[in-house]
């Protein structure tokens, strides 16, 4: 999965990228980014809000349905998809612009997660490296200061009382997963730790690296090289950290949120704003359909949305809560723009207008072609319709037999099934 994400990714990278060259702060390119798409997506918005129409003004054909046959539940569903089709309502095309927006926000993820690789013209090998050296130094910093006795829980203790460290941390029984690193991996990161005295406590000190950061290595490398501690970066990675704004009013957007920093603010904000959109967009729902059935579920849901909100700002990226925010600001403005654009008087209009027009052209919806499929051969319905009704009148003789005959009938039925069996696979019968 996190490969479809990444392939999704690419094309928006190249979106926020221009962004970025555009306004040299990243903070400022979300923003910017998340407009455009919004921008590209109105035109599905505003489908969606035609399809709200034709179903709101369907309300009383399906009543009349459900009164009909409120008891023949499969009846009920055939006749309401008939009517979908007759006015060209998808059953699902209210989820589209939902499900977009969830495609996009895992895509932005890995975009925030990954600035060098979407904001940056650095080589992917070079990007590639830096992350793993920073994985294999966080690596080795933990297991110094977790395993390390009194006297060796710092790179420079173990220096100082042993000659090759190499050999010391190469332990296998002591240093798991620090042993685990190829000998050129280990070898770079002592060479480095080396040359930098106490950048193995700087690593393993959870107020300067969170446990946040140390999932996310290109994150880290901007903190890192923004704390002065990544001279052994390559020169090119260390010019384009250093050149890349990623920070908006101060504030780094690779930092996550927590209750006692100023960015708690985030989730708060996201959480406000989906409430303001939930609301806002309820209002005009029930001001173009008043008389139509409350839908508990989709209510619910719609007032589900910004704890959602306020949960994925809070336990992702800051730079994740911005993007959210900027969603359900920019999304609240369509929904205004939309309805005061589009009445439900200008909508009824268009609707009438593409139902004259799909009749004039002969076009048929998917449901209408899967309705004709259905109805192809009546012959078949009848059969199964008449065998129905044997079987019924079959079991109604059966009741007035009596319990010897109704044995008989049951003995007669299984050999006639048994010689069918044995004619069609051509073995020999012999009835009982």
């Amino acid at each position: 999965m996190g490969a479809l994400f990444d392939v999704i990714a690419i094309p928006f990278g190249y979106i926020l990228r221009f962004c970025y060259m555009l306004l040299k702060n990243y903070g400022a390119a979300l923003v910017l980014f998340t407009f455009i798409t919004k921008v590209i997506m109105f035109p599905l918005n505003v489908k969606q809000q035609k399809s709200t129409a034709k179903t709101a003004r369907l309300s009383p054909q399906m009543e009349k349905l459900k009164k009909k046959y409120g008891k023949d539940q499969a009846k009920y569903n055939e006749e309401v998809t008939k009517l979908y089709s007759e006015e060209g309502i998808s059953m699902t095309g209210g989820c589209l612009p939902l499900i977009l927006n969830m495609l996009l926000l895992f895509a932005m993820i890995q975009i925030i997660y990954a600035p060098l690789t979407h904001i940056t013209n650095i080589n992917k090998d070079k990007i590639d490296n830096a992350s793993t050296l920073v994985t294999n130094m966080m690596t080795v910093s933990t297991e110094i200061k977790e395993n390390g006795d009194d006297k060796q829980n710092t790179f420079t203790e173990i220096k100082s009382q042993n000659g090759d460290v190499y050999d010391v941390l190469n332990n296998k029984d002591k240093f798991k997963n620090t042993a685990k690193l190829s000998e050129k991996d280990l070898k770079e990161v002592i060479s480095i730790f080396d040359e930098n005295e106490g950048l193995d406590e700087y690593f393993s000190d959870e107020k300067k690296v969170t446990p946040n950061l140390k999932s996310n290595p290109q994150l880290l490398i901007f903190r890192i090289v923004e704390d002065g501690q990544g001279n052994f970066f390559d020169q090119e990675v260390r010019d384009a950290t250093n050149e890349v704004n990623y920070e908006v009013f101060g504030i780094f957007l690779g930092d996550y949120p927590s209750w006692s920093s100023i960015l708690v603010l985030i989730p708060i904000i996201s959480l406000l704003a989906q409430l303001v959109l939930t609301f806002v967009s309820q209002h005009y729902t029930k001001k173009s359909n008043p008389n139509a059935p409350k839908m508990g579920g989709m209510n619910t849901f719609m007032y589900v949305m910004p704890l959602i909100s306020f949960f994925i700002a809070f336990n992702f990226p800051a730079g994740i809560g911005l993007y959210w925010i900027a969603q359900s600001v920019f999304g609240l403005l369509q929904v205004v723009v939309v309805n005061k654009i589009y009445t439900p008087e200008r909508i009824d209009k268009l609707n009438e207008e593409d139902k004259k027009k799909r009749k004039k052209n002969g076009k048929k919806s998917f449901m209408e072609k899967a309705l004709e499929a259905q109805n192809a051969n009546p012959n078949a319905s009848k059969s199964i319709a008449t065998s129905d009704v044997d079987d019924d009148d079959e079991e109604i003789d059966q009741k007035k037999l009596s319990k010897s005959e109704q044995k008989e009938l049951q003995r007669k039925k299984l050999n006639d099934a048994r010689k069918r069996m044995a004619e069609k696979y051509g073995d020999d019968y012999k009835e009982d």
